[in-house]
């Protein structure tokens, strides 16, 4: 499956990221086409159609835009390890993949503002504050039970979306002195095999 899978790619889209490091952990091999959105319509590569915005991933007849729905696609590749989208963990894993898919639009759209302009101002960060409480509660609840990941035994799907959105609030400045179990979860997922970083991805994330 791997052959002729395209990602059409946007280095500085947290979203993108989020794309390349689920890729990069389920070792799946794919072809970048790098599309600047800063650059006209006509400057950017071709194949990406009008409207489109990356990561959007084609692989055969599939097309697909939506960072949740690359990541379960992928996952569900027969060379894939199943522990990506553990069967017995499916509806936890996907459950925790749609808020993390959420807060990743909330980040990004935040990240837009915060950065793409003249005179940067931050806005309301209550969203994502809300959002890292949650995932600290989560994590704090999944430890006392002896777990290390967010929805099943091994690192999921869901970790890799979830982490992105843990590891880049740092830029928006959000504070993580509170999150002491999510800073212990990230730095396992830094340990994984295939762990790729951003730029603006502290090491101490």
């Amino acid at each position: 499956m791997s052959a002729g899978v395209v990602l059409y790619d946007w280095t500085p889209d947290v979203r993108c990221y989020a794309v390349r490091l689920g890729l990069s952990l389920m070792n799946m091999t794919y072809e970048t086409r790098a599309a600047d959105m800063d650059l006209p319509m006509g400057q950017r590569p071709a194949g990406l159609r009008p409207g489109e915005r990356p990561p959007v991933l084609v692989a055969g007849s599939v097309r697909l835009s939506r960072p949740g729905a690359i990541m379960q696609f992928v996952a569900r590749q027969p060379a894939v390890a199943r522990a990506w989208l553990d069967p017995a963990h499916e509806w936890m894993i996907l459950d925790w993949l749609d808020f993390g898919a959420t807060a990743l639009d909330t980040m990004a759209a935040a990240r837009d503002i915060a950065f793409g302009t003249t005179l940067p101002v931050l806005p309301p960060m209550g969203a994502l504050v809300a959002a890292l409480r949650r995932m600290e509660d989560h994590m704090t609840a999944r430890a006392m039970e002896g777990h290390d990941w967010f929805a099943s035994p091994a690192p999921s799907i869901a970790d890799v979306v979830l982490f992105v959105v843990f590891a880049l609030t740092v830029d928006l400045g959000v504070e993580r002195d509170t999150c002491p179990a999510l800073r212990r979860w990230a730095r396992r997922m830094r340990g994984l095999p295939g762990f790729m970083v951003m730029p603006g991805v502290p090491d101490y994330a």
